[in-house]
């Protein structure tokens, strides 16, 4: 196979793409230890409405695991795909292997929790090719509904969207399970910064900014997240996305684009977002309950950004 050339209301249409205008995509996973969910995104990605002869998909196995190689295996009478070798890099390395192999035109990031509705790639790839953004990152939907803190995960997310990306033609924020970018541009950013583990998503926003490019959200582009959270869980991920935000502001604040209003500005919105958000997610919590909830995330982060910043008294970096 060769490739060829509310709130959550969908914006005004851009323009139609027809499917032979379609680009060629490479769609980008990484995975780690996860066999059974790696199944499922690329069964996802099997069903996709998109043209098999433009789409590649490239997973990127960061612990080498057996299994991976299977899976992989298992779904190549269904798609074009190559399998790649990170050994334990961390994502964002993963992704910019994965991009550095890939032969699309548009390059679309996922992870091997989520699976892409049909009409995903599609929603994403047209948001690019009809412009004015160079990159289109879309909606994510939280499907383990009855787990507590993988709701209040997502409702987090939400959150951040409902600020940053208000106005839907000129995003700033969007994550890596949902993305979709210009080959050309991404590599012209220097793709993800390797030296983050998490937090690379923030990074990779405000670098695309800063060179002029647009970002996009498109809420029809939409994934469904099975990601099984306890509250140890929970606290580890948002204790790591803590530190993550400490080198992130170190990092923008070394490339004389300090973060701090912006963030500032994002905490001063959360009054005003939080009723609205809980309504569009259905939250069955009391107030009293989402209150508490809102506290255990911010102080868990709060936690891992003054450990970060700690670590950087006796391990000084950028």
């Amino acid at each position: 196979m060769s490739l060829g050339g509310s709130r959550y209301d969908p914006p005004v249409q851009v323009g139609t793409v027809p499917s032979e205008r379609l680009p060629s995509c490479t769609v980008v996973i990484p995975t780690r230890r996860r066999p059974q969910l790696l199944t499922n995104c690329l069964r996802a990605l099997a069903a996709s409405e998109y043209p098999s002869s433009r789409l590649e998909v490239i997973v990127v196995d960061d612990d080498t695991q057996p299994t991976t190689r299977t899976t992989v295996d298992a779904a190549r009478d269904r798609l074009e795909v190559t399998l790649l070798e990170s050994r334990s890099r961390g994502p964002a390395a993963a992704r910019n292997a994965g991009a550095r192999h890939g032969r699309g035109d548009v390059l679309a990031f996922t992870d091997d929790d989520c699976r892409v509705d049909p009409g995903w790639l599609a929603a994403l790839a047209s948001r690019v090719v009809a412009g004015p953004a160079e990159g289109a990152g879309g909606h994510a939907v939280n499907e383990v509904k009855d787990n507590h803190w993988s709701s209040l995960s997502q409702t987090i997310v939400d959150l951040v969207y409902a600020h940053y990306n208000e106005d839907f033609e000129h995003a700033r924020f969007v994550t890596t399970n949902n993305l979709a970018v210009r080959a050309e541009a991404f590599r012209r950013v220097g793709g993800f910064d390797e030296s983050f583990r998490t937090a690379e998503d923030r990074d990779f926003c405000r670098r695309w900014r800063a060179a002029g490019l647009e970002l996009a959200y498109a809420p029809d582009a939409v994934v469904r997240h099975m990601h099984e959270l306890t509250l140890g869980t929970f606290m580890r991920q948002h204790f790591a996305y803590g530190r993550g935000a400490f080198r992130f502001h170190r990092r923008a604040r070394g490339a004389g684009d300090a973060q701090v209003a912006a963030t500032a500005r994002f905490y001063a919105s959360l009054p005003r977002l939080l009723p609205q958000v809980a309504r569009e997610n259905g939250s069955s919590s009391s107030r009293l309950g989402f209150a508490a909830d809102i506290a255990v995330w911010q102080a868990v982060n709060a936690a891992g950004f003054a450990w970060e910043a700690a670590q950087t008294l006796v391990r000084p970096g950028p």
